[in-house]
Order: structure tokens, then sequence, then C-alpha cells
């Protein structure tokens, strides 16, 4: 009896130290999921939770013209951030926005002047980017760093950063062209991981620093800043540095673009010079303009809402958005057409000083006539009757298969995100206005002498000039690297040269000669005004167009097409011929003659 409990005795408890091995190695197996299978993610989890990921930007490239002058750069600037964690709220009543606001104003008694931050500034900063720095006065001066220096002390929690400001060297020098930047967040591919924090980096906002933007601000590099149970930071890794932009060389000659700044300031209008050649863009003006130094780092509201509301529109780049009628500069292309439908340019055709057609009466500069006028002597004095008479015999098809071949009514295709296309009517397009009224022999006239509809731009107006000179029409470029063959008009050679010769008597001695007046460069050219507005505001347009070329004394040795557009002008010949000679001499140098 005894041996048989004792035997029970025995087998339960070699059940009861199974049952307990059995549930020490299950607690252990969990153990193992949990402590240590477990910890790579638990570790994940808690460097999720402690770590930030902040994507910085690099320097922007710079722009400069051909000969490396720098127009648009980067400048060292000195900024005073201040750090939230330093201003954590502690005790009941308090506040970490409240908290540093009041450190702001006790420090903008020290500084010298007012913060560039508001209350809703600091509470989105709080909210959005806890554990970054945030930056209380950008640019400050070297009296200012002086004064914040002497009592740091007393400004616990603030702190001198250096960053990088656009720069424009030259002030408002090419201002249209190159444009102006702005800073903004911008979108990149973050890989697997969340960007928490991304650094306002500089981008452009119109001009070439927007057509050109991507290549400008290049890649963005990252940070990792380690921050506590609240968010606050406490310490900072480079895990990347940002890549700085590439720089953009333009066609650009300062020398160039300057003596048409100079020349131009205080007008209203447009300069364009190219390269016939290759079509590269060797100054681009527009008058008035604007600061690009104000706009940054960013356009002031109040700044924007006064350019926008000025008549004069300093932000429009006239040069290639402004659309104008074309005036006497249009002739040119009116005797291309006329000589392609056989009309003869020796056979001499009578101004009485005005030309009726559809009950209307075009006058003549010159009130009391030219009498007989050839092609050649017709362009050298601008005679309105002849073109309007030669104009209605070639007839609109003619004209408008003309300005196709010189690329008038379409856009360029200039590097640049803005452009006008202008407009070479016909009866379609009257149509549109008013289809109750037919297309007429005084609208061919009109467009003749480059009125009525006719919308050209100074850039078209420039390679028109081009492809008078040469023959060729080149396609416009603002960035090196880009050049194309011009391509060939389709005009015989006997026509260009007809026209050519009446454009070398407008400069030697005709309406346009104050242009070529002791420049060291052959020029030949052609005048224009153009009337535009309602009977109670007419005013005047006033046009040069011009294809020069170097002599053997030039102080540059390659040829350009300029065209220039002066608004509110009295004529061609003595408001905007003027400037053009003014140009040339700077670029050419000046002749002793």
């Amino acid at each position: 009896m005894k041996n048989s409990y004792s035997v029970h005795g025995l087998v339960s408890f070699a059940v009861l130290s199974v049952s307990f091995v059995i549930g020490f190695l299950i607690l252990a197996s969990r153990l193992k999921v949990e402590q240590v299978d477990g910890a790579a993610e638990y570790r994940r989890q808690m460097q999720s939770q402690s770590f930030r990921r902040v994507q910085t930007s690099g320097l922007r490239g710079r722009i400069v013209d051909r000969n490396g002058v720098v127009l648009a750069g980067n400048r060292t600037v000195v900024n005073i951030a201040v750090n939230p964690e330093s201003y954590r709220a502690k005790a009941r009543g308090e506040t970490t926005e409240k908290n540093i606001l009041k450190a702001i104003a006790r420090a903008e008694e020290i500084i010298g002047r007012p913060s560039i931050l508001d209350q809703e500034d600091v509470r989105r900063h709080l909210k959005q980017s806890l554990a970054m720095p945030l930056v209380a006065w950008r640019d400050i001066s070297g009296e200012e760093l002086a004064r914040f220096s002497e009592r740091q002390y007393m400004l616990d929690g603030f702190e001198c950063s250096i960053g990088s400001e656009r720069h424009y060297p030259h002030g408002m020098l090419a201002a249209h062209v190159l444009g102006r930047v702005g800073r903004d967040r911008l979108p990149f591919n973050p890989g697997d991981e969340r960007i928490n924090y991304i650094d306002k980096e500089l981008c452009g906002r119109d001009g070439l620093e927007l057509q050109y933007d991507t290549l400008l601000r290049g890649m963005p590099g990252e940070e990792r800043v380690l921050v506590d149970a609240l968010g606050f930071a406490t310490e900072r890794e480079v895990l990347v540095e940002a890549r700085n932009g590439f720089d953009l060389k333009l066609t650009l000659d300062y020398r160039l673009q300057k003596a048409a700044e100079d020349a131009l300031r205080g007008l209203r209008g447009a300069f364009v010079a190219v390269d016939p050649r290759d079509g590269g863009v060797r100054a681009m003006v527009s008058v008035p303009s604007f600061d690009p130094r104000e706009c940054v780092p960013v356009f002031p509201r109040k700044l924007y809402e006064r350019y926008s509301k000025d008549p004069a529109k300093p932000l429009l780049n006239r040069a290639v958005a402004g659309q104008y009628a074309p005036g006497s500069t249009f002739k040119p292309l009116t005797a291309l057409a006329a000589l392609s439908v056989g009309i003869d340019p020796d056979k001499t055709r009578e101004c009485c000083g005005y030309y009726e057609a559809a009950g209307m009466r075009i006058r003549c500069a010159r009130t009391w006539g030219h009498g007989e006028m050839d092609l050649v002597n017709a362009i050298k004095n601008s005679c309105n009757p002849y073109f309007c008479e030669i104009g209605v015999k070639a007839g609109t098809n003619a004209i408008n298969t003309v300005c196709r071949k010189f690329g008038l009514g379409v856009k360029t295709g200039i590097d640049f995100p803005i452009e006008g296309d202008g407009l070479v009517p016909d009866a379609a397009e009257k149509a549109k206005r008013d289809p109750s009224v037919r297309w007429n022999s005084g609208d061919v006239a009109q467009t003749s002498i480059g009125q009525g509809l006719l919308l050209v731009t100074p850039l078209q107006m420039s390679l028109v000039a081009a492809g008078l000179g040469s023959g060729k029409l080149p396609a416009p470029h603002l960035v090196e690297g880009y050049a194309s063959t011009p391509k060939d008009i389709d005009i015989p050679e006997r026509d260009f040269a007809y026209v050519a010769e009446g454009m070398r008597k407008v400069v030697a001695g005709g309406t346009g000669r104050l242009a070529g007046e002791r420049v060291e460069a052959e020029v030949m050219g052609k005048t224009g005004t153009a009337e535009v507005g309602s009977r109670t505001n007419r005013r005047k347009n006033t046009w040069f167009i011009a294809y020069v070329t170097p002599t053997a004394k030039s102080a540059v040795q390659e040829p350009i097409a300029v065209a220039l557009v002066i608004e509110n002008g009295d004529t061609g010949g003595s408001t905007s011929a003027p400037k053009v000679g003014e140009i040339l001499r700077a670029y050419y140098g000046e002749s002793e003659g």
C-alpha cells in the first residue's frame, strides 16, 4: 500500500515538474520575442519619436554675363534666431509662445530694430517646426551685431547664424531678364522616411530665376535632429551635405546692357539687341524697371501693390511681352511683299501728301508730299502714300506671307517664361472683333505702314532687323549653349538688296541719320512712328530698328541687330534714332567723323 502511494506521488511530482519546465520554456520564449527579437523594432520606434529629419538647401547658382560678370550671386548674411527650447513653459500660467514673445521684445531694445516676427509667426513655428531655431532678425548690420554680442548674456537662447541671400551687385541692371526669387518649401523625393522639416529655400519667381530654377537651386541636403519627449531639439547631425546649384552663363553683354539702360533711364519702352549669327541676346532692356534687391528674401506685399498699381507698369517686361504697332519699321516687309508679286522697285509713284482708301485718308509725314518716289527713296524718306499704294497692290496674302517668313504673329520660342506673340491681321481676325465690318483696302493700307490691328514685340522686331541685314532668321536665346544655325529666309537676294540700300540711306541722310552719327560701325536701319490710343488720348510710340556691322576700328568685332521702342515719343527720327546712336557709340566706340 505504501509503495503504491509512493509511486503515485512520484508520478504527480514528475507531471508537475514537466508542466513547470514547459511553462518556463514558454515564458522564456515569449520574453525572448519581446525583449530580444522586439528590441530592434522598439529601438526603431523610439528613434522615430526621438529624431527629426530636416531637409536643408545649398547655395543658389550664380548668373553671369557672357564675359563672366556676375549679375546675380549670393552674399553672406548674419541672422539672429531664438531657440524655442530655452523658453519652454515650466510654471503654471506660462506658455512657450508668451515666453518667446517677451524675450523677443527684450531683444528688440538691445538690437535696436523690430523683429520680423509677429505673434502668428511664433505660433505657427511652435506648431510646425518646434525643433528648429526661429529666425527673428535677418541680415543684421555690424552695429546691431556689436550691440547683440555685447549683451548676449542677457538673452538666453538667442544665437547668431550665418545664412545667404540672393545678391544683385548691379542693382536694377537687367532686372526683368534676371527676375526675382522668394523663399518657399520646395518638394523633393525623400525616399522611404518622412521629412519632418524643410528649410525654406530660394526659388525663382519670374525671369531667368524661374526659367532655370531647377538648375540654379541644386540638390537638398539632410540633417538629423535629436529631440526630447516634448519635441524640443537637443542635438544636430549632418547626414547629407546640400549641393550648390549650377551657375548660369548668359548671352548678355554687360557693357551693352548697361549702355542701353543708361540711355533709356527715365523713359518708357524697350530695347533688344541680338547677335544675328546665332540668336544670342546681347541686351534686353525694359523701362521703367524695379529693384530686385527690394524683393529679397520676400517681395513685401505693400511694395508689390505699389508696383502693380503704377500706371507705368514697372513689372511688365516690355521687351518680350509688350505688344506694339510697329509703325514705319514694318515698311521694309511691305517692300518685300510688293517685290514678291512683281512690283517694279524702280518705277516712281507720286506722293501728294496723302493716300485715300475705303473712305479713309492716310496722310504722309511730309504734308505737302514727297513728289515722285521709287522704292529705295520711299524707304529713305518713310513715305506713307507710296507704301499704302504698293501694299494694297500686293494684297493681304503677300504681306502676311512675308510676315510668317520673318516670324511675326507667333512666339519666338526664347528661353523665357513669358512672351507675347503679336498679331498679323487679316479678314478672319477683323471678323472676330466685329462681324458686321468687312476687311477692305483701308485695312491693307493701314497694315502696310505698320498701323491698324498689326502688333509686334520689340524682340520680334530685333529678329526682323537681323533677317533684313543677313537674309537669315536666328532663334533667340538668353543662355549660352542653346545657339542654333539661323534659317534662310526664302526671299531672293535681289529683293533684300533693294531694301538694304533703302535702309542704308535712312541712316546716311534720311529719317534715321542720328542713329549712325559718329558711330564706329556701319548702320542700316528704319525709323517708325505709330499713333495709338483714342482721339482724346492720342499719343505716339516711336521706333528704330537696325542691322549694325563693325568696322576695323570698332571696339567690338561682332554684328548686332537692334530694336528700340519708346512710348509717348515724338518721331522715330527725333526720339528713338538718337538713343540708338548713343547706345552704339558706347558699345562700338565713337568715330572722329
